[in-house]
């Protein structure tokens, strides 16, 4: 595949990464994507052999990875842990309210609907949730927490923001993010 072929690629993957965030595995057709794209549906299946399973599992990989890049600037420039986690909240508060909280977390939709139906899918979204905790203690180990308390903390910060992020947009409020960063901070100082 030539660079046209590889820019193309990507797009696609960055375009089905964004309508999964907004619609979820099942409302998202590679129909829809080929209009979204201009690609015709051969196209798709000739750049994905693997289909709708293989695109998705791509674009979970891509979206988890842009938001850790994300995660470690915001991590590397905060003064403490409780800073650090606190800017992350308020980064994904912004997110969700600029997008008119049509954004939330670009894994959880797909996520949810994949976990029973799409080894593939439900594979990539394990390995996207277990970076990002990883990402987080690895943090707190380099801030002085005991490794494990660090894994405890990731994980429990990381199902407070997943869990807040979906309130938030049912609720069309940042009320529950803002809770949910006051009860990580908590953590983070017991």
């Amino acid at each position: 595949m030539g660079k046209k072929g590889s820019v193309t690629k990507q797009r696609i993957i960055e375009v089905m990464a964004g309508l999964l965030e907004e619609n979820g595995y099942e409302a998202t057709g590679l129909s829809e994507l080929g209009r979204e794209t201009d690609t015709p549906k051969g196209s798709l299946y000739f750049h994905f052999p693997g289909g709708k399973e293989e695109l998705t599992s791509l674009s979970i990989l891509h979206s988890g990875e842009q938001l850790n890049e994300f995660f470690n600037f915001i991590l590397s420039k905060s003064e403490s842990p409780t800073h650090a986690i606190k800017q992350v909240f308020s980064a994904l508060e912004d997110r969700i309210v600029t997008s008119d909280y049509r954004k939330g977390c670009p894994i959880a939709t797909t996520a949810m609907e994949a976990a029973n139906q799409s080894i593939p899918v439900a594979n990539a979204c394990k390995e996207v949730y277990a970076l990002w905790s990883k990402t987080i203690e690895s943090y707190l180990i380099q801030n002085g927490y005991n490794p494990r308390v660090a894994k405890t903390l990731s994980v429990s910060i990381l199902s407070l923001w997943e869990g807040a992020l979906l309130l938030s947009k049912l609720q069309k409020s940042p009320e529950p993010l803002r809770m949910a960063q006051k009860t990580a901070d908590l953590l983070l100082k017991t």
